[in-house]
């Protein structure tokens, strides 16, 4: 018999018990654990680190030039200033030139300068005056019966209404491009689409089915000796095994994309792959490497008025050094951010920012924070404004967990 805190029991059948309940408590744990490294929770554990930074890898717009260096002086040599002060990533003045051209342009010369203004107005982060260009070079390219410009500009009709957060939207344009690039040959547009969708995919939590796309577009981009694509396409890989939690995996990757872009001048890609490399040292938990590498990134968008990649970098150097507990230092990058996503439209990162200025709040308190936002600069309409979202955040419900990782 077993005394047991004032009652026996048979010893035979106390112990038999005891090693039952043990093995169903191992069963149990092992079973979590199983559960736990299955893939869709891993894709939840990781879209849940996904929202603790922001992520932007840049869909590739298609440019699309038509006959343009062989027509008559007076739309040629606007159109070469203009691509020259997008060379030097003057955006503003190429759009000035573009519509100097498009007075003396004639079809298909303007379908191609329409799309050549969307891009300057994407770049700068004017998503609405990027979508009227982009319609309206599709507009012109059905009128004039141009299918070569209209594969272009229902792709980078596309690119916005991702960048709208429109997923559904995104890949219908998205596919119709596609198609139509393919019915064309047009293998250099066809690896940009596939590259796309594969985006698209991405942010609808489908790792699979992204990286499907993104080795179809990597394979033909290196097949067209696009190192440009290849560079793109190294990039979105990489960004999918971060997102499934590979992260030695994707930083190699993501160090083989940062090598062609600088080695080709790709500065834009430069940015992308310097900030992916950022974001996976911060989940690394290498706050300094990582702030590193997102500086590094913000500079050079700054210096080629990437305004939408100037906004993420603020955003992402932000969280970092509220990671850090900088939470003074904090304050402003996430404000500047958080003021162009929202004079952008631009879908993600708003929350993501928000979330920072709650915790920096916490910290620093609501006058610490108010007297932070006028030191950068902004006004009191603007400050209000901010402070607002960051109270709309504290009331806000917790919202289920969902697959999908943030895209920004």
């Amino acid at each position: 018999m077993v005394n047991v805190v004032g009652h026996s029991f048979d010893a035979v059948l106390f112990w038999a018990s005891l090693l039952a309940a043990c093995c169903a408590i191992i069963l149990a744990i092992a079973v979590h654990i199983l559960y736990s490294l299955s893939p869709p929770v891993r894709r939840k554990r990781m879209a849940a680190i996904s929202d603790k930074i922001m992520r932007r890898d840049m869909d590739r717009l298609a440019e699309y030039l038509d006959g343009l260096a062989n027509s008559g002086p007076a739309v040629r040599q606007p159109f070469e200033l203009g691509l020259a002060a997008m060379e030097s990533y003057d955006w503003g003045r190429a759009v000035e030139h573009f519509r100097e051209a498009m007075m003396q342009a004639r079809g298909a010369e303007i379908v191609a300068l329409f799309n050549l203004t969307g891009v300057c107005h994407y770049t700068q982060g004017t998503l609405a005056d990027a979508r009227t260009s982009f319609e309206e070079s599709a507009r012109l390219a059905e009128q004039f019966n141009d299918a070569e410009g209209k594969a272009p500009a229902l792709g980078n009709i596309g690119v916005i209404y991702h960048d709208l957060g429109e997923l559904d939207r995104a890949l219908e344009y998205k596919e119709q491009a596609l198609a139509k690039a393919h019915q064309l040959g047009d293998q250099w547009a066809e690896a940009i689409y596939l590259a796309n969708i594969g985006n698209i995919w991405h942010d609808k939590g489908e790792l699979d089915r992204a990286l499907e796309y993104h080795e179809q577009a990597l394979e033909l981009s290196r097949e067209l000796g696009d190192k440009w694509g290849v560079a793109s396409d190294l990039a979105s890989i990489a960004s999918i095994f971060r997102d499934r939690g590979a992260l030695d995996e994707a930083l190699k990757y993501d160090r083989e994309a940062l090598a062609i872009a600088r080695k080709i001048g790709h500065r834009l890609g430069v940015i992308t792959d310097l900030r992916n490399i950022a974001s996976i040292y911060r989940y690394k938990g290498m706050l300094h490497e990582a702030l590193r590498y997102g500086e590094e990134a913000l500079a050079l968008a700054r210096k080629v008025g990437y305004r939408l990649g100037v906004a993420t970098d603020l955003g992402n150097i932000g969280l970092i050094l509220t990671d850090q507990h900088k939470y003074a230092q904090a304050v402003p990058k996430l404000a500047e951010s958080l003021v162009i996503l929202l004079a952008s439209g631009y879908a993600d990162g708003p929350r993501q920012v928000v979330t920072g200025l709650v915790k920096c709040e916490d910290k620093l308190g609501r006058n610490r924070v108010e007297g932070l936002l006028k030191e950068a600069g902004l006004d009191e309409r603007a400050a209000s404004d901010l402070l607002d979202r960051v109270d709309q955040m504290r009331r806000k419900k917790p919202e289920p967990e969902d697959n999908q990782p943030v895209r920004t």
